[in-house]
Parts: C-alpha cells; structure tokens; sequence
C-alpha cells in the first residue's frame, strides 16, 4: 500500500455528458483558506458554475468532497461533504455523511469529486486511482438503496453511493445512501438522477493517508479520544441510547414537535424515547468507521435485526404525526432509506398535508394520530404517482399551491428539524438565519439553551453571538471531515469549561457572550488538521476559515435573490404563544438585526464589500458573479418550481421621488447625448431600429423606457414602455437598490455581484447599453462620484467633457431636445 502525506491534494473531475475525466491540483493556499470538504466544495462550485443555474440541468455540478482527517484514523472522521444547488429551495445545499464512500474515495488517491453533465442513459461509475470506469446501469435502475448496494457488492475497503427511485423519478428532497447513511437534505439523489448517476463505486484501499507530523497527530488523537471518553454526552448519552436521547429532553425542555408543531410536549413520548428503544429491542452501536461517540445503533425487532431510526425520524413521524408505535416508526425508516428520501422533508411535508386537510384545504385520508396509509405514501412520494407527486415537492411548494403557508414549517423551502424555536429562541435564529434553510445543523443551539441549561432559552441576550459562533464552527468541521458530536466532548472537556462552576459559566456565557468566546477551545480541530496537513493553523485562524466558508455560501445564495425577507421563520412560530409558562413571542428581528451586524452584513443581509474583502472573497464572488449567463439553458425533465423569493418592497416617499426624478433626467440626457456623442452613437447604430430597453425597480416602482430610432439615436418614451413589451430589460431588484446606485454608494458592479440588478436580454447588446450608461453618468456625475459608480471611466477630453456636459444638462434634461 502507497503511502500519502495527508492526502492527494487531487480533485476529480467526470463530464457525463462526454463520458471523460480530468484533475485539477488543489494549492496549499487553497486548502488554508477553505480546509477542505465543505468549503472547498463551495470555492470549487463558484469556480465550476454559474449563478442563477437550474438545480436540475446539465450545468449544475455535484461536488463529492473528503476531508483532511478522512482516511487517517481520527476520531469520527469517516465522512465526506457533497455541495450541489438544490433543487428544493433553488439555494447552495450541502451535506455531511458517514459511510464508507468517503473513505474509500481517498483512499483510492482523491480528495474530491466533481460530476458536471448528466449522462443520456443511467450510468453508474466506478473510481479507480488511475481511471473511471462508466457502465450501463439499467439492471440497476429501480432497484432501491438496499438492493443496489447488494448488486454493486462492494470489497471491504471499496464504497458506494447509490440513489433509490426516489432520485431516479426527481424527487425534491430525494437523497443519496453510503451503507446506511445518508446525504440526507435538500434533493441531493434528485441531482444524481437527473444526471443519470444511479450509483458510484470507489475502490480504495489503494493508498495510506499519514500525517505530516505523526507524533503531534497522535498525541492530538490520544487526547481527542480521552476527552470523547469522559465526557457524560458522547460516553454515556450518545453510546446508551443514541440521539433518541434527545426525545425525553425535548419533551421536558418544551420543544418536542407535535401535530405539525402545533403543540411541543405529549405524555406517550415516553413509548419512543431512546430509553425504550434500548430496553425493548436490545440496542448495540451501529456508527460510522472510525466512530468512537457512536450514536447510531441497531436494535433485535421480532422480525429481525433493524437500524434504529435517528432523533429527527423518530420526533417528526412520532409525536409530529401523533404516532407514538416504535416498530412503524422503524418501518418508516427502513423505507424511506430503501426508497432514498429525506426523513425530515417527507414528515414535515406530510405533517403540512395533514394539516392542510385538518383545515379543508385538501381531501386526504392521512391524519394525525393514525398510521394507516403512511408507508404506502412513501411509495406514491417516490414513484411521483397520485397524491405522491404533489407530496414530492415539498411542504413550501404544496403551500404555495394550496395556501397555508403559515403552517409549513420550513425555512426557506427547507423543512426544519425536530425543536420548536418557541422553546428555543437561539433555535430560532439558527433555523431562520441558516445558509441552507431550516437546519439544526448549521448553529445547534438547543442544547445549551434546553438540555445543559447555559443559556436562557426564553431571552435574546447571546443568541446572535453563539450562532454565529457555531455555524463558523461547524463549517470548519464540516470542512476538515468529522463529525459535529465532537463539539460537546472537545470543548465542553477543555479545563476552562470542565472546572468553571456551572451558574459562573452561564452567567458568563448569557450577559458576556463576546468575552467568553475566546475561551471555548477549538485547538484540537486546528491541531489535527495541522499534523495531517503540515499547514500551520491556529485556532483562530481555523475559525477565520469557517467564517469564511460561511460567508461565501450566503454570498452565493445573495446573488440569486436571497434577503431579510428570507431570514424568516413561519408566522405560528413568531406569533404570541404560551411557553415555559407565559405567553412569549421570538424577539427575531432582534436578534438578526444584531447577528447581520456581527457578521457584516447590511441591513438586508448581504455581505458587505468590506466583509468579502477581509475574509479575502471579493476575486472569487466577483469572479462568479461576471460568468455569462448561458442563453439556451435545456429544459428540466419535469416541471418544479421555480424559487422566488420575495422583493423588498420601496416605502419611503423621498427615496421614490428621487429614483423618479433620476430616471426622468436620464432618459433625457440620453435622448440628446444621441444626437451629439459620436461615441454613444456608434454603440447604438448595433442596435435594431425599434430596439426597446426599459430599466425598472421593481416590484412596481418607477421605470424608464428607450426606443432606438429610425435616425440611430434614443427617444425617451418616459415610464409608458412596461417591461413586457421590450427587447431589453435592466431590473433594480428594489427602490433601495436603486437609490444606493444613484446616490453611488454602490456601484454598477458591485450591484450586480450582490444581485441588486440584473439584465435580461440579449449579451452582446447588452455590454453595449452597459457602455452607453458608463458614459452618460460620467457627463452627469462629477469625475469623484462616476469613479464610484462606474468600474472605468471612459477616456474624455476634458474640454469636451464639460462643454458637453453644459449642452446636455442646458438642452437635453431642461429643454427636452
């Protein structure tokens, strides 16, 4: 076996389309700066595509990414990252996953994986170090996750990832299944099978992945493994009754979901407790190589041996659906995996549909507190048949068609976990503010708000700081390749925090949140990563990375529309109800007005130019933002939503009178400018006579409309010309946007890389007009305000500049010639 010093450094790359392969060399700065796994899925993925990509098209890329502890023994570090756009919420998605496929993908010498294209035929690959294989993969196709894997019968150091009928028939939130986990959320299998990926093999075993520094990693892993080992969450916990844990802790702290969120406690929560699972089915671990937390398990049933199924399973079909019988709750789990679709999205959607017909939005026989029908939906969900085929888009989607929106509980299309933020107000936040939706993953703040009582659960004081603590963390763990449950035992056993006397520790951590976060030591993630790689990484810096990683995912998901307007949790969830014993409502603007400020965000949630710059991000987003859009993008097979978010709407009265007046002094000054700039008149004489441009600032504020003239020069039309009836459009995504490029306090460009503005029509004609507003502003605008609005200034002598200036302010905008 060949031996590699912490990895291959080496990114795959497959074009299904063409059926060929190329790598592409990861740099050292590369890896300092995004680590690997998560974050270089998404510097890889702004590199490879293009914005406002179809989720399911050929153009959109799935990245397969290990990370650096993948293959060296670590303690929980046999998984993998996968980042796609999803086709469920049309946002950046990402996941983490055990199994063997991450390991065996490193160990057969890559450290990635980029699938672009999509294949005519179902394919299925196999990854060999020196080649790819791609075979045909129709005796494979149909088959479900269980009976795929079985076919592929992979050696014991080889891994698959296999989608089930689910992501063969576009199933929104269709996943993909490693052994018995699982790239879980936001419709990864629904890519795969648009491309016609059933499965992938990888052959490893072929190389040994070692330190840089093995005796620095080994005294790192020694401690690593003391601190799991004595720590009462990952040692008894976890190991005794797996996440289920959780169900007892939920119900007691309030946030456990029932009936569809409508109330958080039930007294039979007991009968699916991870208590009861251990005494009724005998459970033994059944985690993730290498695991030493293992929370995962298996249980002996009457009719054999099943995996338990996890605390997100169990709460939302348990409680959340009213069903409270441990052995069809297993059964739901067996065959969502088989079937290869998302646990969470399928209870929430059918959590939404019961409700739905609670209410007499829709005729179902589904209902709460009843299982008859549950398992037989599943197959309807993944065949895409009957009522299954509205079920498989998702509760967001099914909202938007039957209404009820107030009730879907999902964050930006995505369902959320099994925690009522109304007991959990950090939850909360974490769930509205979260990159890829309602996700309990990106800032896991329940715990220290409901299980470990450090935070009031109740209060908005830290919460800002502590989630944007934990999702630069977790970004940084997703990236180096372990696995989140380390988080309890490496900090919560550091001395700091093992010997700080437990009220000293929560008052700090309430009411000095900014100061204590210094003291949670995150120095065994840099040190592993740091004797695996030979790059020196200090914890400060390993969180910097995080940070980084976190920002650009937002970045990416700014430029296709997301906002405030987005950072949201549905309406039951923000209005009064009672809690912990009084009636409280979640103080969220608060708290996201002050995490947008620790974060550097604007008032509508974008980074600013200062953020990107600091975290070194502003080449990358200005890079992917400036990508042609493509013209001809193919059709996607079936017809899914599109995703549109709302628009901030314009309310201040002065900001529309000056948007108006500027428009109105435009279209004029380009009206004369026509007739006397050679220079704009030889950019018009491309356009067809007739050519009609409108600039609007939507949804429905002001416009200006111009029309290329039989003599070659631009007549005004004024705000008559509707968007509908030009050839060009430039949109102003709101008034505020608008009146930030007229007043130049953002320019041009940058309104584009933070997907302020945006221009349909034709590309050619469209450099044309963007020159022709380069140059008008510089004869409106004093030369220090056109330097702030337009990225080059057009060469202008400056006599003429003034002499025309004169001319166009005198007989175009007063006059009207």
């Amino acid at each position: 076996m060949q031996e590699l010093q912490g990895g291959s450094n080496t990114i795959l790359t497959v074009n299904l389309t063409t059926q060929t392969s190329s790598t592409r060399e990861i740099t050292i700065e590369e890896l300092e700066l995004f680590l690997g796994g998560k974050g270089l899925g998404l510097m890889l993925y702004a590199e490879t595509a293009q914005p406002h990509t179809p989720p399911l098209s050929p153009q959109n890329p799935l990245l397969l990414l290990t990370g650096t502890l993948t293959g060296t023994g670590a303690p929980n570090s046999g998984r993998f990252s996968a980042v796609t756009r999803s086709p469920l919420t049309g946002l950046m998605a990402s996941s983490s996953c055990g199994g063997p496929f991450g390991m065996a993908l490193k160990t057969a010498g890559y450290d990635g994986l980029i699938l672009t294209g999509a294949a005519s035929t179902p394919v299925y690959l196999v990854i060999h170090p020196d080649r790819v294989e791609f075979l045909d993969a129709a005796s494979l196709w149909g088959l479900d996750t269980d009976a795929a894997q079985e076919k592929l019968a992979p050696g014991r150091k080889d891994g698959a990832l296999v989608i089930g009928p689910a992501g063969e028939n576009l199933v929104l939130y269709a996943n993909a299944v490693s052994g018995h986990r699982h790239l879980g959320r936001a419709g990864f299998g629904a890519v795969l099978g648009f491309k016609n990926v059933k499965a992938i093999l990888a052959k490893g075993g072929v190389y040994k992945i070692v330190p840089q520094d093995p005796a620095g990693f080994q005294k790192a892993r020694k401690k690593a493994n003391l601190y799991i080992n004595r720590n009462p969450a990952t040692s008894e916990m976890y190991r005794e009754k797996g996440t289920n844990a959780h169900v007892l802790l939920s119900n007691l702290g309030g946030i456990l979901p029932v009936h569809n969120f409508q109330e958080n406690h039930h007294p039979d929560a007991q009968k699916v407790s991870g208590e009861f699972f251990k005494e009724q089915y005998n459970t033994t671990p059944s985690a993730c190589r290498p695991c030493t937390v293992l929370c995962g398990h298996k249980g002996t049933y009457p009719d054999g041996v099943h995996e338990i199924p996890e605390y997100e399973t169990t709460a939302l079909f348990g409680p959340n659906l009213g069903l409270f019988d441990p052995e069809l709750i297993t059964k739901i789990n067996d065959r969502c995996r088989q079937l290869g679709i998302d646990t969470i999205s399928t209870a929430g959607t059918l959590a939404y549909w019961m409700e739905a017909s609670q209410r007499g939005l829709v005729k179902s026989p589904l209902r709460f507190d009843s299982g008859e029908g549950i398992l037989d939906v599943l197959d309807t969900i993944a065949a895409r048949e009957g009522i299954g085929d509205d079920l498989a888009d998702g509760s967001r989607h099914l909202a938007g068609r039957l209404g009820g929106i107030e009730f879907a509980a999902q964050v930006k299309g995505l369902e959320i976990a099994a925690y009522d933020p109304r007991g959990a107000y950090g939850q909360g936040l974490g769930f509205a503010v979260a990159n890829r939706g309602g996700c309990h993953l990106s800032a896991t703040m329940f715990p220290l708000e409901v299980y470990f009582n450090f935070l009031n659960p109740y209060h908005a004081s830290g919460k800002a700081v502590f989630v944007r603590f934990f999702e630069d963390l977790f970004n940084g763990i997703n990236s180096i390749g372990t696995c989140i449950f380390t988080v309890f035992a490496y900090i919560l056993e550091s001395p700091i925090a093992k010997y700080t006397p437990h009220p000293v520790l929560s008052f700090a951590m309430k009411y000095l949140s900014r100061a204590v976060l210094p003291l949670m030591d995150v120095s065994l993630y840099s040190r592993m990563y740091s004797t695996i790689t030979g790059i020196q990484l200090s914890p400060g810096k390993f969180l910097k990375a995080g940070e980084r990683i976190t920002v650009l995912e937002r970045t990416l998901n700014t430029i296709e529309g997301v906002s405030v307007k987005e950072d949201i949790l549905p309406s039951r969830f923000l209005e009064p109800s009672s809690h912990g014993g009084k009636t409280r409502s979640i103080p969220l603007k608060k708290m996201r007005s002050m995490y947008y400020r620790l974060r550097g965000y604007d008032a509508a949630g974008i980074p600013t130019r200062k953020t990107l710059d600091r975290l070194q991000l502003r080449s990358l987003v200005e890079s992917y933002t400036c990508k042609a859009v493509q013209a001809d993008i193919p059709k996607e097979r079936i017809p899914v939503p599109e995703y549109t978010p709302e628009i901030l709407p314009g309310k201040a009265l002065l900001k529309s009178v000056f948007v108006k007046a500027i428009l109105f002094v435009l279209g004029r000054a380009l009206q004369y400018a026509s007739k006397i700039d050679p220079v704009i008149q030889q950019e018009v004489q491309q356009w067809p006579e007739g050519y009609k441009v409108v600039l609007k600032v939507q949804p429905d504020g002001p416009g200006l409309g111009l029309e290329r003239t039989s003599r070659r020069r631009l007549h005004s039309l004024g705000s008559r010309l509707q968007p509908e009836a030009a050839d060009m459009v430039i949109y102003f995504k709101n008034l505020e946007s608008a009146f930030l490029i007229f007043t130049t306090q953002i320019s041009t460009a940058g309104a584009q890389a933070q997907h302020r503005l945006s221009l349909q029509g034709d590309i050619a004609l469209s450099m044309s007009l963007i020159r022709v507003l380069d140059r008008i502003e510089t004869y409106l605008f004093p030369r220090f305000l056109a330097q702030r609005a337009v990225k080059r200034l057009p060469s202008i002598p400056v006599l003429k500049l003034h002499w025309n200036r004169i001319r166009i302010y005198a007989l175009g905008v007063l006059l009207g010639f």
